[in-house]
């Protein structure tokens, strides 16, 4: 199972991968609500870059959308805490491997 500063790791790589216009975006910052200054297109890509890195620890079918629109603001330092506490309600399901 991932560590908290694994998943930190994570998002902090696919922030890099995906804002390239030279943003200051660090894990306090908003990723979503009133107070984010990330495009949704760089959101959607973020949640995807993340999924898809998580694929690569096997973890398979890790539905990260959902969870993140629960909320109505959330910084990538809550989004940690987030995926943490989904994986840990996710490796539960059969489908985990």
């Amino acid at each position: 199972m991932l560590k908290s500063e694994d998943i930190k790791e994570i998002i902090i790589n696919s922030i890099k991968e995906t804002i390239t216009d030279n943003k200051d975006i660090n894990i306090n910052d908003h990723f979503i609500g009133p107070n984010s200054t990330i495009e949704s297109i760089d959101i959607v890509q973020i949640i995807s870059s993340i999924e898809d890195s998580l694929e690569s620890h096997n973890i398979k079918g890790f539905d990260l959308f959902d969870s993140i629109f629960k909320f109505d603001k959330l910084t990538f330092e809550e989004l940690t805490d987030v995926i943490e506490k989904e994986l840990n309600e996710f490796k539960h399901d059969s489908n985990f491997r």
